[in-house]
């Protein structure tokens, strides 16, 4: 057994550690609109990792068969509104990937809906 006088610290082995990595639960996405407008409401579930240094979302839209493209990073928040000048019929694909200093975790779902023309 080991002893330690008053203002002594144990080795950092001493301690039980948990490996930092990227997130590892994937969120689960819904996506609201309204008929008539441009808006789409995103929620979302937590993810893990949330106190770690540099934890956020990113919110990916696909518009169309066009490339998909990073549309906003949030911090530690689980919804976000974003608006688009939309055509009536185009149809937009969003998903969420949690990170935080280690990398990207796993995406959520894709949620894909179809916005109107304002």
């Amino acid at each position: 057994m080991m002893s330690l006088a008053l203002g002594s610290s144990l080795p950092a082995a001493a301690f039980a550690s948990v490996p930092n990595t990227a997130p590892t639960i994937a969120p689960v996405l819904v996506v609201n609109t309204q008929s008539g407008l441009s808006d789409a409401f995103l929620e979302w579930t937590a993810s893990n990792k949330t106190s770690s240094a540099g934890f956020g979302y990113k919110i990916y839209v696909q518009i169309d068969s066009n490339p998909e493209t990073l549309a906003s990073t949030e911090g530690d928040n689980l919804s976000k509104t974003l608006s688009f000048p939309t055509a009536a019929g185009e149809t937009y694909a969003f998903r969420v990937v949690p990170f935080n200093g280690f990398g990207d975790g796993p995406s959520s779902n894709v949620y894909s809906v179809v916005l109107t023309a304002p």
